[in-house]
């Protein structure tokens, strides 16, 4: 599993998401985290240049430190910092005190009789600071602490207001008891102060200088929650590329597991399995090429088989027909070592036939090895320019003494000009003269066999030299069964209602000699209506020399 490519993609999809987010998330964080510290700092300098203003009237030309504590406390209320002080020994001369320690106020609110006079106008409330639980022991009671409140007004109502720092300000209430401060209370919570000082005065010569320090800073907590979300997002990245990488993953893995169960369907010896190749990828590349090339092999297998049962035909073909002459020679040997010893005349006449039957044995040994060599294309072709009526009346005049003892009409008909073509001159001869040699076999007497000689162009052929040479021999004998017609062009066929002699070879050579030629072989025939033989070759050779396909069995 670990190891699978499905795997991996995940693997790599989840390392690459969290890779990114995590990096991303660091730069947010640190460009936040800067960002907020410098904002923070500027507004602290800002107020503490301000405050410093006002300390230069306080110190010069005397020192007033009275003014200077109000002036610290004023400061500290409004910006909600500590604000101190010091001299140039770094002595301190006022301090606000802690703005992150709890405090109380009271707060006087007017009676109602108050807000029914028309004449009123808004007051700004009045507001009392309490002492903090440090000093309530030293206090005898509220009304030692604030004799006044003896002289309020009838009608006057006292609240207690508290507030308490905490990270993302102040947090404040009203009760009408002052609160128990020995209850638990908010939690304390860290603090990061973040300090400033400006000087007083000239900076080369300054007063004193002011320090302003700022507890509420929002630096931790924006870096905290700015951190929560950058890996909470990353968790979410991580999740989300593990679901996405499963499914691309599958995407990927399927087919490359349809065309492994297609290879080992194959590796069984089912050569009929194919991949699935409907995808548009490179793996539906690659179903396509496996699926090509299982045709290739199943076609290889099916034409290896086909030649497996070809060549025994052949061998059983060629067994038969090479066992005649020998079985005829034997038998002459041992007559005329017998019975024809002593007989002259009986001697000549079996030698004669011996010597007829050697020269088949010897006819049909050398056209099987030249139809073995063409069939194999390791034929030499003599190719030179020759006139192909020349070599149609030639192919001819070896068969019109026959056909002139058996009354047929043998015709040549040329051309008017000469039609000259590349050929080997020898092995098309042979060819057209197997040819003629069938039509005159086949032929009944007084009937006709005709060899014509024209120029044909080939498909999409264009100017001289570019077409076909056409040799075609018809006859009007007795014509072939069209059951017969895909076999003629087999070896040693030669049709179940055939008489005459011969070994069933020379159609076979003849359509191997086109082939290696670059040309074809065809036939047209019915019983009763003779049969035509086409022999088509092109009039200019390719430089190598064409091997020839072999015969469907």
């Amino acid at each position: 599993m670990f190891r699978s490519i499905r795997f991996r993609l995940v693997a790599s999809y989840a390392a690459l998401a969290l890779l990114g987010v995590s990096l991303m998330g660091v730069l947010a964080v640190v460009f936040v985290r800067s960002h907020v510290v410098r904002q923070e700092r500027d507004f602290l300098q800002a107020n503490a240049a301000a405050v410093a203003r006002q300390a230069e009237v306080f110190l010069s030309p005397s020192l007033r430190r009275v003014a200077l504590q109000d002036l610290a406390g004023a400061s500290a209320f409004l910006g909600n910092v500590r604000v101190r002080v010091l001299d140039t020994g770094r002595m301190v001369l006022a301090d606000s005190g802690d703005p992150a320690a709890p405090d109380e106020f009271l707060w006087l609110v007017p009676s109602g009789l108050a807000e029914a006079d028309e004449r009123s106008r808004p007051s700004a409330p009045l507001i009392i600071p309490l002492p903090s639980d440090g000093n309530r022991d030293e206090t005898a009671g509220m009304n030692d602490l604030v004799p006044f409140l003896r002289d309020l007004p009838l009608g006057t109502t006292l609240l207690y207001a508290s507030r308490q720092f905490t990270s993302w300000g102040r947090r404040f209430s009203f009760e009408e008891q002052r609160p128990d401060h020995t209850a638990p209370g908010l939690p304390g919570e860290p603090r990061t102060y973040l300090t400033v000082t400006e000087p007083v005065g000239p900076a080369d010569a300054p007063l004193a200088y002011v320090e302003l320090s700022s507890p509420l800073s929002f630096q931790r907590e924006t870096t905290e929650t700015l951190a929560g979300a950058v890996v909470f997002s990353g968790l979410g990245a991580l999740a989300v590329a593990v679901a996405f990488g499963m499914l691309i993953g599958r995407t990927l893995t399927d087919p490359l597991r349809a065309v492994s169960r297609a290879a080992m369907r194959m590796g069984a010896g089912d050569l009929a399995a194919r991949a699935p190749s409907g995808r548009r990828d490179e793996i539906g590349d690659l179903a396509r090429s496996f699926n090509a090339m299982a045709g290739s092999l199943e076609s290889s297998f099916r034409d290896l088989a086909a030649e497996r049962d070809s060549l025994r035909r052949f061998v059983a073909d060629a067994s038969h027909e090479l066992r005649t002459p020998i079985t005829a020679l034997s038998t002459f040997t041992e007559l005329l070592q017998g019975p024809a010893a002593g007989d002259e005349a009986a001697r000549r006449e079996f030698l004669e036939a011996g010597r007829l039957q050697l020269d088949k044995l010897r006819w049909i040994v050398e056209n099987l090895l030249d139809l073995s060599r063409l069939d194999a294309g390791i034929a030499t072709l003599a190719l030179a320019s020759h006139d192909a009526g020349d070599l149609a009346a030639g192919a001819a005049a070896g068969h019109s003494a026959l056909a002139e003892r058996r009354g047929i009409s043998l015709e040549v008909r040329r051309p008017e000009k000469p039609l000259a073509f590349v050929c080997d001159r020898q092995r098309v001869e042979l060819a057209l003269s197997n040819l003629v040699a069938n039509a005159v076999k086949f032929t009944q007497p007084g009937g006709r066999v005709q060899v014509a000689v024209e120029e044909v162009p080939a498909d999409g052929a264009a100017g001289p030299g570019t077409g076909l040479v056409r040799f075609s021999v018809r006859d009007d004998g007795s014509g072939i069964d069209a059951a017969e017609l895909p076999r003629i062009f087999e070896r040693f066929f030669r049709g179940r209602g055939a008489t005459a002699d011969g070994a069933g070879l020379g159609l076979a050579i003849a359509r191997s000699v086109a082939i290696a030629h670059g040309g074809d072989l065809t036939v047209e025939s019915a019983p009763g209506a003779g049969s035509l033989f086409r022999l088509d070759l092109p009039a200019a050779q390719p430089a190598q020399p064409v091997r020839p396909a072999q015969p469907a069995p």
